[in-house]
Order: structure tokens, then sequence, then C-alpha cells
């Protein structure tokens, strides 16, 4: 009987040894498993943070893409202001040349070409003009206006 609760005690030795390194090896993979977890949050948190920065940088790109597309509509337009206004000067001055246009209209088409000083100088002479022939009649002024005809 003594043998047998030798051999018993020594199997609970053993047993108690083996429970003891499973024990350990529990620890172990515990440590292992809350490193994996810990891993597995910073990947979670890294790729969300770089996933938002992304989609930050996509809608930042869109917008600037829609800017652009907004720039290059109104170049468009300016372009294709600029074409009909080419196209009428073009008509413009092929009737000017062929001698299409009235007294009066080729003047007028003169008197646009002018730049601002040109026409203003035109008005003043305009103005002086007639201030000066509306307090005289035609004959107290007969000999002023002769050589003009």
């Amino acid at each position: 009987m003594e043998e047998t609760l030798n051999s018993i005690l020594l199997e609970l030795q053993q047993l108690n040894k083996n429970q003891q390194e499973l024990m350990i090896e529990q620890k172990e993979l515990i440590g292992r498993i809350e490193n994996l977890e810990k891993g597995q949050k910073k990947l979670i948190s890294t790729s969300t943070k770089n996933s938002n920065k992304i989609h930050g940088e996509l809608m930042i790109g869109q917008q600037q893409l829609g800017v652009r597309i907004e720039n290059f509509e109104r170049i468009k337009d300016f372009f294709s202001l600029g074409q009909n206004e080419i196209k009428e000067l073009i008509i413009q001055s092929t009737a000017y040349m062929s001698g299409r246009l009235s007294g009066s209209e080729r003047m007028m088409m003169e008197i646009e070409w002018f730049n601002d000083s040109e026409r203003q100088e035109l008005l003043h002479k305009i103005n002086e003009k007639m201030f000066t022939k509306k307090g005289n009649t035609w004959s107290d002024n007969w000999e002023d206006h002769y050589d003009d005809y």
C-alpha cells in the first residue's frame, strides 16, 4: 500500500508540475493574446486615422477639382464671348469697308474705335460748337461757318 501511495504521490507531484507548466504556458499565451489585441487596436486606430486622412485628402482634391472645372467653364465662356465679339467685329468691318453703312453708322463706328481720351476730346469739341451756336443766330456767324461748306 505504501508503494501505491508513493506512486499516487509521484503522479500527483507530476500532475502538479504539469499543471504549473500549463499555468506558465497559459500566462505566456494570455500575454501574447494581450499583445495581439494591443497590436490589433493600434492597427485599427492607425488604419482609421489613415482612412480619415485619405478621405479628407480626397474631399479636398474633389473641391479643388470642382474649382478648376468652374474656372475652366469661365475661361470657356470668356473665349466664346470673345469669339462672338470677333465675329461681330468682322461683320461690322466688312460692312464698313464695303460702304454699306450710312454716314451716321459710319461715324458711330469710327467713334467706337476711339480710345477714352479721344472720345472725351471729341465730346468736348461737340459741346464747344453747340454752346457757341446756341446763343447766336446763323446770320451773326455767317463768316465763321462759310468755310465749313
